[in-house]
């Protein structure tokens, strides 16, 4: 005998018209608007409500924290937010280092550069796919302009206006990157750096600077620092393994 759900609300009925308006018009090739797609921004720790109030009102944000803790899906549905309200923003630009795990080197991978780059930004489109509860949202997104991928050994030269920047597994980055990064910021933008300094996948792990970069920020105006604890929303018994392997680093 299956459990019978609770009934669906008024609203839930309001959000699944939203969606299947918006994939019809996908299917009929009109174009799928990010301020008609209901976006439900529901911090579920304490920790995740003060990165989206610090991403709202600072223009730099540094967060760091281990896995699961819900740092990047926090993020990016702020950051849509933010897209889809304010009249400041016309795109969402997500930066990733392809810098890849010790001993797991892709090697070379055919196809156009979308295509090469696309293992390495999955972890944004996987979160981007579950926010929008369509991969077909998200890919249409992305093929209006609205939401940009760049690997970071492409973004020298770029100079981001009217643009909300996230820049994931940022543990990975050393001083000099940080500052080309930081100075393709421009008018009307915010940038985030996200990062975990226990997934350092540089061969010389000292040469990473976010954690420096946070400690040398976290108690000034000009940064907001926000630094996760033990509050894991993927599964709790992540930082329960986690604290017990790190003597075997």
């Amino acid at each position: 005998m299956t459990t019978r759900k609770k009934n669906l609300t008024r609203e839930d009925v309001n959000e699944l018209k939203i969606y299947e308006a918006a994939i019809q018009r996908s299917s009929s090739n009109k174009k799928i608007k990010l301020e008609e797609i209901p976006l439900n921004i529901k911090s579920l720790t304490t920790k995740q409500e003060e990165l989206r109030k610090t991403i709202e009102n600072k223009d730099v944000v540094i967060a760091i924290g281990s896995a699961g803790t819900g740092k990047t899906f926090e993020t990016l549905i702020t950051a849509l937010n933010l897209l889809k309200t304010k009249e400041n923003y016309d795109k969402l630009v997500l930066v990733k280092s392809m810098q890849v795990i010790k001993g797991e080197e892709l090697g070379f991978l055919p196809g156009s550069v979308e295509e090469k780059i696309a293992p390495y930004m999955f972890s944004y489109t996987a979160n981007l796919d579950k926010i929008f509860g369509s991969k077909m949202v998200t890919r249409s997104l992305i093929e209006q302009g609205i939401i940009e991928m760049y690997p970071i050994a492409y973004i020298r030269g770029i100079t981001w206006d009217r643009a909300i920047i996230i820049v994931d597994e940022a543990q990975n980055i050393d001083i000099h990157t940080f500052r080309t990064i930081i100075t393709r910021i421009g008018k009307n933008s915010k940038m985030i750096f996200l990062g975990d300094s226990d997934q350092i996948d540089r061969k010389d792990k000292n040469s990473s600077c976010l954690y420096k970069v946070y400690e040398l920020f976290k108690n000034t105006d000009i940064i907001g620092c926000v630094k996760f604890n033990g509050e894991n929303v993927r599964n709790p018994i992540i930082p329960q393994i986690l604290d017990t392997l790190k003597d075997l680093d």
